[in-house]
């Protein structure tokens, strides 16, 4: 994800704002990685519905100038979230990825945030295993050539032939490269202890980039790398899934972004949380630490119909599915909500009430 810049005085933002509650909930999260603008929308006692705040679970990804323009500050640097770039750990060796992420929690680029907690952004295309080769062979069967790949077997019969699927291969997971590296830091911070409790890989959050949430949801067999003809056309995630299985948060993006932002498809919508929740169970994701990113989108997803304007469909099909609905419970994320802050708070109390 680009960093949001603010654009708007902080003095302005925190103005407007009453003093919120001041104990987190222990059983929802939400992450604003936004302008100072649109936290103030979303905390604002002028809002519709209840306002968000750190009582209600709220933290702010940094860089962001006033945290969640809470005016106690004590409470408001306690949820500000530090950030290390998923391109800055890639080229590291795992112990190197693994210290660098405890002194971000440690000593924060941004000094005021006291919550000891990181996000690595964003973890994407550059984390998979790559794809499974499929190599080809040319045979002579009754006079005629036959093309047969590695994920075929050739039967030949005694009037022709015919092509039988065997199992697809899977790429290798090979031990430097960044996925299996990431795997193997978030084992060395839990063996860590944090100071104030649990271990430091808990403090550790990961963005899921929608290039892997949608490729997990799309493929096809046990590690959702085959396509619709059972050939292996995707790449797998199997070296970096044990780092989320680590993680205190794993944030699953629902939204591309090429300059701006849009929703994922409504199909995708109602696939991914499911496949990715199942996929993950496999490694050890526990659910309850599965959250779905939100953003701005200038239309509604794509093939919904009937479900309002672009971020009440958003909130509509998010609650559309069972496995939805258990990651809306653990709490949602946004990010660059803009013009469309107001509809997420909307949509957000119409969720939660007023708890």
């Amino acid at each position: 994800m680009k960093p949001i810049r603010p654009v708007m005085p902080l003095a302005a933002a925190v103005a407007a704002l009453a003093v919120a509650p001041a104990v987190a909930s222990a059983e929802r999260m939400s992450i604003v990685y936004d302008r100072a603008e649109t936290v103030a929308a979303l905390v604002s006692p002028s809002g519709p519905g209840a306002p968000l705040g750190a009582a209600r679970g709220l933290f702010r990804q940094d860089p962001g100038g006033g945290g969640i323009l809470d005016p106690d500050e004590t409470r408001n640097d306690a949820h500000r979230i530090a950030k290390v770039s998923a391109r800055e750990l890639a080229p590291l060796p795992a112990e190197a990825m693994a210290d660098r992420l405890q002194r971000e929690i440690d000593r924060p680029k941004v000094p005021n945030s006291t919550s000891g907690l990181v996000a690595v952004d964003e973890i994407g295309n550059a984390f998979n295993d790559g794809r499974a080769t499929i190599t080809y062979k040319y045979v002579n069967v009754h006079g005629k050539r036959i093309k047969v790949s590695s994920v075929r077997k050739l039967v030949i019969t005694a009037r022709g032939w015919k092509l039988k699927r065997v199992a697809a291969p899977l790429p290798k997971v090979l031990p430097d490269s960044p996925g299996s590296k990431l795997s193997t830091a978030m084992e060395l911070l839990a063996a860590r202890p944090h100071p104030s409790g649990g271990t430091y890989a808990e403090r550790v959050h990961l963005y899921i980039a929608p290039a892997f949430g949608t490729s997990i949801a799309a493929g096809r067999g046990p590690h959702r790398h085959l396509g619709n003809d059972g050939k292996p056309h995707r790449a797998t995630w199997r070296g970096v899934m044990p780092a989320l299985a680590r993680a205190g948060g794993v944030w699953v993006e629902m939204y591309h972004h090429s300059g701006t932002t849009y929703s994922l498809t409504a199909k995708e919508w109602r696939t991914v949380p499911q496949a990715f929740t199942a996929y993950g169970r496999r490694f050890g994701v526990d659910p309850s630490r599965l959250h779905m990113m939100f953003a701005g989108s200038p239309s509604v997803p794509k093939g919904a119909t009937g479900c309002g304007e672009p971020m009440a469909c958003q909130w509509s099909l998010a609650s559309s599915t069972a496995a939805g609905r258990a990651m809306l419970a653990n709490g949602p994320g946004a990010y660059d909500l803009g013009a469309q802050a107001t509809a997420w708070r909307e949509g957000y109390n119409g969720v939660f009430g007023a708890s």
